[in-house]
């Protein structure tokens, strides 16, 4: 009877194959080479390889730190605030962002600026009629709305006031965020 024929294929040593490579790789990539040892070196005067060291041995601590903190209520509604304020923040136009920038810059008086008074309250009220101060103080009363809207907070007893949680979220934020404003432009004025 016929024997099967077996296939011989030779075994590969890899590592004979790398060696030509690996003797080479300092003359064809000598720069490179010396810029690895020069980056390796400038990590280890700084410290960098040992923080990596530390990171890499607590690297389950770390892990499981992350876990439990993202496993919390308050990191998901973090995480939720801050995809949400990122799509705000990418709806912005840029060149009206950087227009309100230039628009409070170029309205700050200076300490030692002569001549420099602010407006008076009339000149701002007329201000505040314009189109676009209109404009913005629909935003400001629509974002102050959208935070009485909140479905969570307490609502105000049937008698003015009688609820235990008075005055109510829903007039405390508006009055809240007119007085941060306020306030905000009584420092930046005071600085002037």
């Amino acid at each position: 009877m016929a024997q099967p024929i077996r296939n011989f294929t030779p075994h590969r040593d890899e590592r004979e194959e790398l060696r030509p490579k690996l003797e080479n790789a300092p003359v064809e990539h000598g720069k490179a080479v010396l810029a690895a040892y020069q980056l390796l070196q400038d990590a280890q005067d700084h410290g960098l390889l040992d923080i990596l060291r530390g990171a890499i041995g607590a690297g389950d601590a770390i892990v499981n730190k992350a876990s439990e903190f993202a496993n919390t209520p308050e990191s998901v509604r973090a995480m939720r605030n801050f995809l949400a304020l990122s799509r705000v923040f990418a709806s912005l136009n840029p060149e009206k962002v950087d227009a309100v920038a230039n628009a409070i810059t170029e309205n700050q008086c200076r300490k030692n600026e002569p001549g420099c008074e602010p407006p008076s309250l009339l000149k701002s009220l007329q201000r505040m009629n314009s189109r676009n101060s209109r404009r913005t103080l629909a935003t400001i009363a629509a974002v102050t709305d959208a935070f009485g809207r909140e479905p969570d907070l307490p609502v105000a007893g049937s008698v003015f006031g009688s609820s235990k949680s008075w005055p109510p979220p829903r007039i405390v934020f508006p009055i809240a965020a007119l007085a941060l404003a306020g306030l905000a432009g009584y420092l930046i004025g005071r600085h002037r």
